[in-house]
C-alpha cells in the first residue's frame, strides 16, 4: 500500500457554522458599508449648487472604526482558534464588539444628521445614503447571529484542561515584542504614505485607515521576521549539537 500525504482541507481554519457565516458576511457588509457615503445631498459652492457627500472617512472617522471592529468581530468568529477557545474572554469579545459597532453606528447616523443640517443651513438640501442603512444592516445581522452563539458562552463550564493564566517572558518574546512595535511604527507610515498618495490630506479617515491597518500589518511582518530567525537560529544550534554540518 502505497502512502499518500494527506492534503489539508480548504477553508480547514474556518469554522463555518450558519451562525457564524452569518456573523461574518454581516461584518463584510458592514466593511464595505463604513467605506461609503452615509449622506448625500446639493450645497452651495464656487460654482453654484454642488453635489456633497458625508463619508464613514470623515468627520470622526466612525467609519473607520467600524471596519475594525467588524473586521474584530468576524474574523474572531469564524476563525476556527478563537471561536474554540477555552478562555472565556475571547469567546465574548465578539458581543464586547458588536456592542462597540452599534454605538460607531449610532455616532455616525448622528454625524450625518449634523452635516444634513449644516448643509441646509448654507440653503442646500441632503438625505441619508444608503451606505448608512447597509451598515446597520450588516450590523443587525452580526447581532443575530451573535446571539445565536451566546447561549453556549452563558452555559459555560469550565474544565481540568482549561488553560490557565501563565506567561513565560524570554529573550524570544521581547525581541518579537520589540519587532512588534517597530514594524508598528513603520507600517504606520507606510500606510499613511498611501493614503496621502491615493486620496490626499481631505479624508481624515482615510488617512486613520491605512495608518491602522498598515500597522497591523507591519507588526505582523516585524514579529514573524524575528520567529523566523529565531526558528532557524534554533535548528542550527540543534544540526551543531548532532554533529551535522550546516
Amino acid at each position: 500500500m502505497r502512502w499518500e500525504p494527506v492534503k489539508a482541507r480548504r477553508f480547514s481554519s474556518l469554522l463555518l457554522t450558519p451562525a457564524r457565516v452569518l456573523v461574518a458576511v454581516g461584518a463584510a457588509i458592514s466593511m464595505v458599508a463604513g467605506l461609503l457615503p452615509w449622506a448625500e445631498g446639493m450645497a452651495p459652492a464656487h460654482r453654484g449648487f454642488e453635489p456633497v457627500f458625508f463619508s464613514g472617512l470623515g468627520g470622526a472617522g466612525d467609519g473607520v472604526m467600524l471596519i475594525l471592529v467588524a473586521f474584530g468581530a468576524g474574523a474572531l468568529t469564524l476563525h476556527r482558534t478563537p471561536a474554540l477557545s477555552r478562555v472565556r474572554t475571547v469567546r465574548l469579545m465578539p458581543a464586547i464588539l458588536l456592542v462597540l459597532a452599534a454605538t460607531t453606528w449610532l455616532n455616525g447616523h448622528r454625524g450625518a444628521l449634523e452635516e444634513i443640517g449644516a448643509w441646509e443651513v448654507r440653503g442646500g438640501s441632503g438625505q441619508l445614503a444608503p451606505g448608512l442603512w447597509l451598515a446597520g444592516l450588516g450590523i443587525l445581522m452580526m447581532a443575530c447571529g451573535t446571539l445565536w452563539l451566546l447561549p453556549e458562552v452563558v452555559r459555560w463550564q469550565r474544565r481540568s484542561d482549561d488553560p490557565a493564566d501563565l506567561v513565560t517572558v524570554g529573550p524570544r518574546l521581547v525581541a518579537e515584542v520589540v519587532a512588534g512595535v517597530a514594524g508598528t511604527f513603520l507600517g504606520g507610515v507606510a500606510g499613511i504614505a498611501l493614503a496621502l498618495s491615493l486620496t490626499g490630506p481631505t479624508l481624515v479617515g482615510t488617512i486613520a485607515l491605512g495608518a491602522v491597518f498598515g500597522g497591523l500589518v507591519g507588526a505582523y511582518v516585524g514579529s514573524w521576521l524575528v520567529r523566523v530567525a529565531a526558528e532557524r537560529l534554533a535548528a542550527r544550534k540543534d544540526r551543531a549539537g548532532d554533529g551535522t554540518p550546516s
